[in-house]
C-alpha cells in the first residue's frame, strides 16, 4: 500500500467515525432530556430511573468504543507509517503520525465519557432541593 492510499483509507475511516460520534452525540443530548426530566419531575418511577440509567450506560459504551476506535485506528496507522519508513521516503505528515502517542487521547477520551454519565446519573438519582 502507498502512502497515499493509506491517506485515502484514513480520511475514509475517519469520514465515517465521525458520522458515529455525531450519532453519539444526539444519543447522549437525549440522555440528558431524560436525566433532567427525572430530576425536574422529582417524584419519578423507580423503574423510569432504570430504564434511564440503561439507556445512558450503554450510550456511554457506545461513545466510548466510537472514541476508542478512532484512537486504535491511528494507531494501527501509525505503525504502517514507521513500516513504511524503513523501506521508502514517507512525508513529514505520516512521520508526526507514526511517532504519535496515543495515551493522553485515551485517557481524555476515559474522563470524557465518566463526566457525561456521571452529571447524566446525578440527574437521574439525586433528589431535586426544595
Amino acid at each position: 500500500m502507498t502512502e497515499y492510499e493509506a491517506w485515502t483509507l484514513m480520511a475514509a475511516f475517519f469520514t465515517s467515525n465521525a458520522i458515529y460520534f455525531l450519532g453519539c452525540i444526539v444519543a447522549v443530548w437525549l440522555g440528558f432530556r431524560m436525566s433532567n426530566n427525572i430530576y425536574e419531575a422529582g417524584n419519578a418511577p423507580v423503574i423510569a430511573k432504570a430504564l434511564t440509567t440503561v439507556y445512558c450506560l450503554c450510550v456511554a459504551f457506545f461513545m466510548y468504543g466510537t472514541l476508542s476506535q478512532q484512537i486504535t485506528v491511528l494507531s494501527d496507522f501509525a505503525m504502517g507509517f514507521a513500516q513504511a519508513a524503513q523501506t521508502t521516503e514517507i512525508s513529514q505528515a505520516a512521520q508526526r503520525i507514526a511517532n504519535a502517542d496515543t495515551t493522553v487521547p485515551n485517557i481524555v477520551n476515559v474522563l470524557f465519557v465518566l463526566s457525561i454519565i456521571t452529571f447524566q446519573m446525578a440527574g437521574v438519582w439525586m433528589k431535586k432541593a426544595d
